[in-house]
């Protein structure tokens, strides 16, 4: 039987790795006009980026611009899509706002967790959807 070198071996795994197809993450960039809820945050307005973790790819983390608002949020793979540019979904009860999705078109929309607070608003009423767009 034929010795394999150590280096010969490494090689040939790394060239079968870079032959599977790469998990793509979900990175959105958005900006708001409006304070919103995200998980158990309470965010202002501002831009904000939402990456999917790549640890974990139900854990999403969003983050403020000047980085000092995040939150992370659970969320779970949906089949919505956006009519093309990517879009985040809002949930308006009243006057409060709930970050609720995320659409792509490409196959890799998220529907977020629901937030306490979205819990609390919807025993009052139906919620609005609406999005803005996202890069």
């Amino acid at each position: 039987m034929k010795k394999i070198n150590l280096l010969t071996f490494a090689a040939g795994v790394i060239a079968l790795m870079s032959c599977l197809p790469a998990m793509a993450q979900v990175k959105v960039t958005f900006t708001t006009s409006f304070g919103f809820y995200a998980g158990s945050a309470k965010l202002p307005a501002g831009t904000y980026t939402l990456r999917q973790q790549q640890d974990d790819p139900n854990t999403f983390e969003l983050q403020n611009g000047a980085g000092t608002h995040s939150a992370l949020i659970e969320g779970r793979s949906s089949s919505k899509s956006s009519k093309g540019n990517p879009e985040v979904v809002f949930n308006r009860y009243g006057t409060t706002e709930c970050l609720a999705s995320i659409l792509t078109s490409t196959g890799n929309s998220v529907d977020l967790e629901t937030s306490p607070a979205e819990k609390i608003a919807a025993k009052k009423g139906s919620p609005q959807s609406h999005s803005v767009p996202a890069k």
